[in-house]
């Protein structure tokens, strides 16, 4: 991912849009569904994620339970409407939502660890970094006239878009949400 970031010039010094950008998970939920392997069975194991705080874990495992339905579940379990620090706090002691999140912390000798012990102890930092992330991914590809939209709902392609051919710009990520260049 870092890669694509330097490919974009989204970089600021070691401080990557990566780090910045997903700090917007600090408040929003997301279904049951995109973490269930974490739980249950991550990467293959039948075990779960062990970069997982165990308490967090049997309160998601309570909410997201294996073959029930699939709930809305806070990506900040702290401060779930707010936008705040609290995200790169919970990624310290393991309670990130999504792997992805997760991983900004728990990756031994990742640059993004210095990134979240920056916004986790000041929240400043994290909001002129974030807005400055927000500006620069909002310039990226900008597609305009009929070779782009506004989606109806951003993780599925307008129909129309079909009929333009535009679903050849979209790519799923290992999430499984689908997203457009």
């Amino acid at each position: 991912m870092e890669k694509l970031f330097k490919t974009h010039h989204l970089y600021f010094g070691r401080i990557y849009l990566c780090g910045s950008i997903s700090g917007a998970h600090t408040f929003g939920r997301a279904h049951c569904f995109f973490i269930l392997g974490r739980l249950y069975n991550f990467s293959g194991t039948g075990r779960p994620d062990p970069t997982l705080d165990t308490t967090y874990l049997q309160e998601l495992r309570r909410i997201c339970p294996q073959g029930g339905p699939n709930n809305l579940v806070n990506f900040d379990p702290t401060t779930p409407d707010i936008l705040d620090k609290n995200y790169y706090s919970n990624l310290q002691v393991k309670k990130g939502l999504l792997q992805s999140d997760q991983l900004l912390f728990s990756t031994p000798g990742a640059d993004t660890i210095s990134i979240v012990n920056r916004f986790s102890s000041s929240q400043n930092a994290f909001f002129n970094s974030f807005a400055t992330s927000m500006i620069k991914m909002g310039n990226i590809g900008v597609l305009t006239g009929k070779k782009g939209e506004i989606r109806n709902q951003c993780n599925f392609i307008n129909a129309k878009s079909v009929e333009l051919d535009m679903g050849s710009v979209t790519s799923e990520s290992e999430e499984g949400l689908v997203g457009s260049i």
